[in-house]
């Protein structure tokens, strides 16, 4: 019984090789030894790379078999027979993806394993086509035609770079729709007249339509740092091999390589002017990173402007209402929170974590390599996804549904003292500052006050306050 248990068992395997010896595959998969090296040395997370890392990757190795054939390196024969295997992979749902591409984000520096397991992939699909064994790496090697005028080095950090900007395009799309919002509401809201604070504490007046205004414009530039960033992310390495001098890339392979990967991803892509530079610097990266951590900074403070603004809805200022999304205690019946911009908070605080993670990554690159680049890879891939998702629904379930408290608003605009400041031109500041102690004494507000004694006519009061 045990032998027949044993036998069954190892059926299930192929046995492969590589440079360290023998290892046992899966017999159904399409990967190979390094892979499966990988799954071995780093079950960490459970995880698997992004799949915008697998198609950027899928994409890359298309473009570097055309220019490998354009540079004669490469033969039509095998050149078709690597295309058709990565259009049958991109054509495959990419929850398939998961098992053909299982390498833990957190994996040996550089990439290598994420790199072989890619090339494997496509080698095998490559030669399945023909009819021949998984495995039998004939005729297409990983190494020697998949990955041909290719290192580790400079294909994972290009893939990054295209990764991120595929994911960062969603993100930027939703900052600008958030940031329309916001100005639809800056529009709507205009005539309605308000107390500014400053410290916390009473200010001059202000429109709330103003004060959503700035905050369409605060997110505007965020925007536009994140078009900026994208904007870096184009500049690649590729081409330079593995410390950037290009050795074993053919002459002509980089102008190829890029014109193809720009069609391929519709990306204004260009080579990196040091591609020793490229390789030592993720500064790029780094650049986008920060843009997020910018991002993040703009929209916490709004999220806690919001939170402020609809507190209450009683003890609290409840100058604007949100809408109602879901019960907001276990305990307290009828209790209803801000729980979009709580999400939305909690969100935008881990994007910042990210960042810290990819400085730390960026700043521990060493002489002609930074090793670190899968975990800035995966970091600021997650921080795009979740921005981007966040900003959805903080639109979509929050702010377009805000409705402005209107007799809150002008309760407090009318009995601040500071609606003084824009009487003060005319009433003079000595008369003014009295006004103010009065009011503050009796309870009774500037304007209530500024009436009953006639100092200023109604139409000179409404001229004074059309700010």
């Amino acid at each position: 019984m045990k032998k027949s248990i044993i036998k069954k068992s190892m059926e299930e395997f192929r046995e492969e090789r590589d440079s360290l010896g023998n290892i046992k595959v899966p017999q159904n998969a399409i990967y190979g030894a390094q892979t499966a090296r990988a799954l071995q040395n780093f079950p960490i997370s459970g995880r698997t790379a992004d799949s915008s890392i697998i198609r950027a990757y899928l994409r890359l190795k298309a473009a570097a078999a055309v220019a490998n054939m354009k540079c004669g390196v490469l033969n039509k024969s095998n050149t078709d027979l690597i295309l058709h295997a990565i259009d049958s992979l991109l054509s495959m749902p990419e929850a398939a993806w998961h098992e053909h591409f299982p390498v833990d984000p957190y994996q040996a520096g550089a990439g290598t394993s994420q790199n072989m397991n890619i090339n494997e992939v496509i080698a095998n699909q490559a030669n399945m086509s023909l009819g021949n064994q998984v495995g039998s790496y004939s005729p297409i090697h990983p190494n020697d035609h998949v990955n041909r005028s290719q290192s580790t080095n400079d294909t994972f950090p290009t893939v990054m770079r295209l990764a991120l900007l595929e994911r960062s395009t969603r993100l930027q799309e939703e900052l600008e729709n958030l940031s329309q919002e916001f100005s639809k509401k800056s529009k709507q809201w205009m005539p309605i007249l308000k107390s500014a604070r400053t410290h916390l504490q009473d200010a001059v007046p202000i429109r709330l339509g103003q004060e959503f205004g700035a905050y369409s414009q605060a997110i505007k530039r965020c925007t536009k740092w994140i078009g900026q960033a994208r904007e870096n992310l184009c500049e690649l390495g590729i081409g330079g091999s593995a410390a950037g001098t290009g050795l074993t890339v053919p002459n002509g392979y980089i102008p190829i390589i890029i014109e193809e990967l720009a069609k391929r991803t519709g990306e204004k892509l260009h080579s990196a002017a040091d591609l020793c530079e490229a390789m030592q610097s993720q500064a790029p990266v780094m650049y986008y990173s920060s843009m997020l951590r910018l991002t993040a900074i703009e929209i916490t403070r709004i999220c806690n402007d919001i939170r402020l603004l609809s507190s209450g809805p009683l003890t609290g200022l409840a100058e604007i209402t949100l809408p109602a999304v879901q019960p907001g205690s276990s305990i307290m019946p009828g209790k209803v929170n801000p729980s979009i911009v709580e999400m939305t908070n909690q969100t935008w605080f881990s994007i910042q974590g990210y960042d810290q993670t990819a400085a730390l990554a960026a700043q521990a690159g060493q002489l002609e390599l930074n090793v670190m680049m899968p975990v800035m890879a995966y970091s600021l891939i997650e921080a795009t996804k979740i921005g981007a998702a966040s900003i959805q629904s903080l639109r979509e379930l929050c702010v377009a549904g805000m409705k402005p408290n209107e007799a809150r608003l002008k309760h407090y605009f009318e009995s601040t003292p500071q609606i003084a400041t824009a009487l003060s031109p005319k009433l003079g500041y000595e008369v003014t500052a009295s006004l103010v102690g009065e009011a503050l004494l009796s309870g009774r507000s500037i304007l209530q006050l500024v009436r009953e004694r006639e100092l200023i006519s109604e139409k000179e009061i409404e001229s004074l306050l059309n700010f």
